[in-house]
């Protein structure tokens, strides 16, 4: 029987994906963890690997189509096998090949059939899975197999007990629940309550263990609340509607994908959280001949890459600005999972740099690059858009000298840097001599963070800039 190709779910609030291409055609030999298809999500572009080996026998979707996530979007089966009903476009003819083996069973749960024989078809009836189980391969959607790395889970053991093939991602945090000993009250939401979470959450977070798993995502229905705040607002007044002609020469496209995400993200951190910003300009003159000194040992660092340097070490010294708020509970982070922002075609992006705090200027400078690239590019994996603490947002290199960052929820507080401004000051001799100021501003959500916890951050801040030798050691 002929195996599905699935749409992946690649991240909670992941809906729909799009075919971005095929790497194989209708009658091509797959084998199993091989690239098959590159699609694009609203964040990430990813490529899927075939979960069993086989010939392609057809597809159901060519690139460029839009396809809701789970849904069947090709099959492969054995050279010659008839695809099922309605099976797309598929080979002409494809003869089987020399010593073919038996069909591949189905990678759905429930794809065993009464006439598996063999040891797959042992394996089905056992509830063990598909072929690529039989080889050693834990059949799991990736959602499930990322879900397992983070809870630190034995995907085998999972499949086992839950007695499912393939393991999905909404099984796996129950398993993960039972086994770490949380109660039903206290185990990730399922069901209904946890597809009302995927449709409106973008992000998600890693909850304390005493709450959740280790590891498991702590999803903020944040338009759900955003949409309650607003209901209880007394004389608010929906947006009235209003006529637009478009004209010859104009086009028009959807707010979807990244650009989509943005602007739900921004409109809930704009309206959702009371913010304040903090602006201070600092001495920039020592960090720029670091940067120098640095450059002279052929190591090519950036000034952002000095930003984020001590942004993640004023964290550390900071522990008031390392918060999360969550359905009215404070989170206080531990590690500082720093993001940065990252300006692309498709629009912005955040990915994260972890565990900023323990890294040398020389591997932050190395993720940095790594990180943009790959965002830019639309290669980055979901899980590297996730669980930061806390935003860099560099517009310097455009010649902005100060602007308000928006916060991004479920972080409490975003640092935007502004460019190199040449100044005259009176130097210390009372004659004039010239400067460089850097300008930082600096905005907090204000259930978490105080004005005045906001400055001394920022003093801390400004004090390892203008003393950058504490950066680098």
């Amino acid at each position: 029987m002929a195996a599905e190709i699935i749409m992946p779910k690649a991240g909670m609030a992941m809906e729909t994906g799009v075919i971005v291409q095929w790497f194989k055609e209708p009658g091509d030999t797959v084998e199993a963890g091989e690239a098959l298809l590159e699609i694009e999500t609203d964040k990430v572009t990813m490529e899927v690997e075939a979960e069993v080996s086989g010939v392609l026998l057809g597809v159901l979707h060519d690139a460029g189509d839009e396809v809701p996530v789970t849904r069947t979007i090709g099959y492969i089966g054995r050279a010659g096998e008839a695809l099922p009903q309605g099976g797309g476009r598929s080979a002409s003819s494809v003869p089987p090949a020399p010593g073919a083996g038996p069909p591949v069973p189905s990678a759905r749960p429930g794809g065993g059939s009464a006439g598996d024989s063999g040891p797959a078809g042992e394996a089905l009836a056992r509830g063990g899975g598909s072929a690529s189980a039989v080889k050693g391969k834990v059949p799991a959607t990736p959602a499930a197999r990322r879900l397992a790395a983070e809870y630190g889970v034995d995907l085998a053991e999972a499949a086992r007990t839950l007695g499912a093939s393939p393991v999905h991602a909404e099984a796996l945090r129950r398993f993960a629940a039972r086994s770490s000993g949380e109660s039903a009250a206290g185990a990730p939401p399922s069901g209904g309550q946890q597809k009302k979470s995927a449709e409106y959450a973008e992000d998600s977070f890693t909850a304390p263990p005493e709450t959740m798993p280790p590891g498991a995502p702590f999803n903020a229905p944040l338009d759900d609340t955003l949409a309650r705040t607003l209901a209880g607002i007394s004389g608010f007044v929906s947006p009235a509607a209003y006529h637009f002609q478009p004209e010859p020469g104009d086009t028009i496209e959807p707010l979807a994908g990244i650009r989509g995400v943005t602007a739900r993200r921004m409109v809930t951190g704009h309206l959702l959280i009371p913010p304040t910003t903090l602006h201070r300009d600092v001495d920039a003159d020592a960090l720029l001949a670091l940067k120098r000194n640095i450059r002279d040992g052929k190591v090519n660092v950036s000034l952002n890459d000095l930003f984020l340097a001590a942004a993640a070490r004023a964290l550390l010294r900071c522990p008031w600005m390392r918060v999360s708020l969550f359905n009215n509970q404070v989170v206080r982070r531990e590690s500082v999972h720093l993001g940065m922002a990252v300006a692309g075609e498709r629009g912005l992006l955040v990915p994260v740099i972890r565990d900023a705090e323990r890294r040398s200027i020389i591997e932050l400078h190395d993720l940095a690059a790594d990180l943009a690239e790959r965002a830019r590019s639309g290669k980055l994996r979901p899980d590297e858009m996730q669980g930061a603490v806390f935003s860099v947002s560099n517009l310097g290199m455009y010649g902005i000298t100060t602007f308000t960052p928006v916060v991004n929820p479920p972080e409490a507080a975003i640092l935007g840097v502004g460019t190199v401004r040449e100044v005259l000051r009176r130097g210390a001799d009372g004659g004039v001599e010239e400067c460089s100021r850097i300008d930082l501003s600096l905005t907090l959500d204000h259930r978490l963070i105080d004005g005045a916890q906001g400055a001394l951050f920022l003093r801390e801040l400004a004090e390892l800039i203008e003393n950058p030798v504490r950066i680098v050691v």
